[in-house]
């Protein structure tokens, strides 16, 4: 999940795993770091899905470049 919305996002366009973290803990402030990919991983499984994601649904969709709204 992390990987998927955080290139849906925009916060990388890396693939390997190793560079997207070095991208997200330049936008992520130190004191999130633990909690930041358990919130990526419970709004991929429950919003923002791999096949059909509930941008309707999102509280970030007005952020998102890939949002469908």
């Amino acid at each position: 999940h992390v990987r998927r919305l955080s290139q849906r996002l925009g916060f990388t366009k890396e693939e390997d795993p190793v560079k997207i973290e070095r991208d997200l803990v330049k936008l992520v402030p130190r004191e999130d770091w633990a909690r930041f990919p358990h919130l990526m991983i419970w709004h991929g499984r429950r919003i923002c899905r791999a096949r059909m994601p509930l941008c309707e649904d999102c509280v970030v969709n007005e952020l998102c470049p890939a949002s469908r709204v």
